[in-house]
């Protein structure tokens, strides 16, 4: 029985997190204020900010095991250079500063 009750508690919390987490996507919030939602181009943008923080993100992957300055480098300037340009600018930074520093380690 316990079990039973468990399952149902669980399975409800589930059923709740996903409506709740649904009704707080842009999506959703544009819909309740669609006189202040993003125009179609502003989204496009916004959109291509957030794959350009992915970009960001992947540059710098390092497994646990392993060491690379030149990531480490990247990554700790791309915190810094986000709150002062947008996702795809420091993308653009970070790609050239970390090709640049490959090749002077190559050197």
């Amino acid at each position: 029985m316990n079990n039973i009750v468990l399952f149902l508690a669980i399975t409800s919390l589930a059923i709740v997190s996903s409506v709740h987490a649904q009704e707080f996507s842009y999506k959703e919030i544009a819909k309740r204020y669609s006189d202040t939602q993003l125009d179609s181009r502003s989204v496009k943008e916004a959109k291509m900010q957030g794959e350009c923080l992915v970009g960001i993100r992947e540059q710098n992957w390092l497994s646990r095991a392993d060491f690379d300055p030149v990531a480490e480098w990247t990554n700790i300037r791309a915190h810094s250079l986000l709150e002062q340009f947008p996702p795809c600018t420091v993308l653009i930074m970070t790609e050239v500063a970390r090709k640049g520093l490959i090749e002077k380690s190559a050197d």
